[in-house]
């Protein structure tokens, strides 16, 4: 179920409808304007799994469709960000073979893909997009970049070594940025494919498929360091086969749907859960997750949770 509470600056809680109420606020001044506020209390019920769950667990899916969390307005600007964005460059029409924010269902999957265009260079075809705003880390790693050391070199070619000091004879190594290959973008690509599948089944093959994504921190010393250095990119994705898009939500439902029968979904993995990150500090049900049982038994053939 949608948020139900606020998280105040003191990190007592407020429900929204009190909150959003003239003179509502609990303490002397409001932490933000009351649009800012209405805007990020209006989300959407959990219907079903749609594109965009790509990357989040069954249980976290299935404990913010049951359950009331509270949310922090502080946390949630970068979101308001990226919905704003999503806003100026959709007008939801159809303009000069442009389509904006159509809705599709194929397969019992629905969803909203940002635009597809007409391939301009492939007759026939179209290039489906979807915006984005990350920080300069995920673009670094949607784009395969890293730091890695290696050893600093002259105008001839030779290596550079401490020439005293207790590193004499030593290569002296600086820091230099690489295009590794290797890129972290399966969810993007399971969303894109999942939405490019949708639209060739209702007649409109795709050609390409693109991330546009704006750097919320370009320009800044920060961005450069992990070497970002302009403030929006055109990052390709590659084409998955339709059954491995297909099995991945269709997996993900049916977890989902069976947390809603038993009352019990299994821990995000190392992938959903940032490496624990996601639970420690961004995930608005890691409370009702943690009180949630290890395992599940069944008993009497009936599914039942376990500590």
């Amino acid at each position: 179920m949608p948020a139900t509470r606020f998280i105040c600056p003191d990190k007592q809680t407020i429900a929204i409808s009190n909150c959003l109420a003239p003179q509502g606020c609990r303490m002397n001044e409001r932490c933000a304007t009351v649009p800012y506020l209405r805007h990020i209390a209006k989300q959407r019920p959990f219907v079903k799994v749609t594109p965009s769950a790509a990357g989040n667990g069954a249980r976290y899916i299935y404990l913010k469709a049951i359950h009331e969390y509270a949310i922090d307005p502080y946390a949630m600007t970068w979101a308001v960000l990226g919905t704003a964005a999503h806003e100026l460059l959709s007008n939801r029409e159809i303009v000069d073979n442009v389509f904006e924010e159509m809705p599709l269902s194929h397969d019992a999957m629905e969803g909203i893909p940002d635009v597809l265009e007409r391939d301009e260079f492939n007759a026939g075809s179209y290039i489906l997009t979807d915006y984005k705003t990350f920080g300069s880390y995920k673009v670094a790693k949607c784009l395969g970049i890293e730091k890695i050391q290696q050893a600093l070199r002259d105008s001839d070619g030779r290596v550079v070594t401490f020439k005293s000091g207790k590193n004499k004879g030593n290569p002296k190594m600086i820091s230099v940025f690489t295009h590794t290959g290797t890129r972290d973008i399966k969810n993007e690509m399971l969303q894109l494919n999942c939405y490019r599948i949708m639209y060739e089944a209702a007649g409109f093959p795709v050609s390409r498929m693109n991330l546009q994504v704006i750097v919320r921190d370009g320009a800044t010393y920060i961005a450069k360091s992990r070497g970002i250095k302009e403030n929006m990119y055109l990052i390709d994705i590659p084409r998955m086969k339709d059954g491995e898009v297909l099995g991945y939500y269709k997996a993900l439902q049916s977890a989902v749907s069976d947390a809603l029968i038993t009352g019990w979904a299994p821990k995000c993995s190392a992938e959903e859960s940032w490496d624990g990150r996601r639970c420690k500090g961004y995930c608005d049900v890691a409370k009702q997750c943690a009180e949630m049982p290890e395992f599940e038994e069944v008993r009497d053939g009936q599914c039942v949770a376990s500590h």
